[in-house]
């Protein structure tokens, strides 16, 4: 996992993106009549925030004791993901070493890389969704990349 720290950013912009924000679930496992409702929330998040609604809906599976069981494991992992707004952000990097060069090269999408800037307080892992290269002097590669904070289990 590659680490750029303050001596490797030339630019950076942090944004949060609330657009994948729900800290209201409600999971509906099965057809009318049959129906189990299922409901978490994080008041917290909803404090903050305002209430931000998901609904799901699961048809019902044959073990039907299991039926409950997995849609509150389906509602707490996506409270777990979601009542927090994702952080983005976008990356200029220049290759000024070898080790840097090999790095901007190397980078795929979804690879993960940690940002450690004390100028900002920010030492997170990032998952790379974009990257842009381009040189500007021969020898020298500018690579841009758009990321998006790691959350819980990715």
């Amino acid at each position: 996992m590659t680490t750029f720290t303050d001596t490797d950013l030339i630019d950076l912009v942090y944004e949060l993106n609330d657009g994948e924000l729900f800290n209201d679930v409600l999971v509906i496992v099965g057809e009318a009549g049959l129906e189990k409702l299922v409901r978490g929330y994080d008041p917290a998040s909803i404090a903050k925030y305002g209430r931000r609604s998901m609904r799901i809906d699961r048809p019902l599976v044959a073990n039907v004791a299991n039926n409950e069981a997995e849609a509150i494991a389906q509602a707490t992992a996506q409270l777990d993901r979601g009542i927090e707004p994702v952080a983005t952000l976008r990356i200029t990097v220049i290759s000024s070493t070898l080790t840097l060069t090999s790095a901007i090269l190397d980078m795929e999408i979804s690879d993960k890389i940690i940002i450690d800037s004390t100028l900002l307080g920010l030492n997170a892992t990032f998952i790379v969704e974009s990257i842009d290269l381009s040189v500007v002097l021969p020898g020298y590669i500018v690579a841009e990349y758009g990321l998006v904070k790691a959350r819980a289990g990715e």
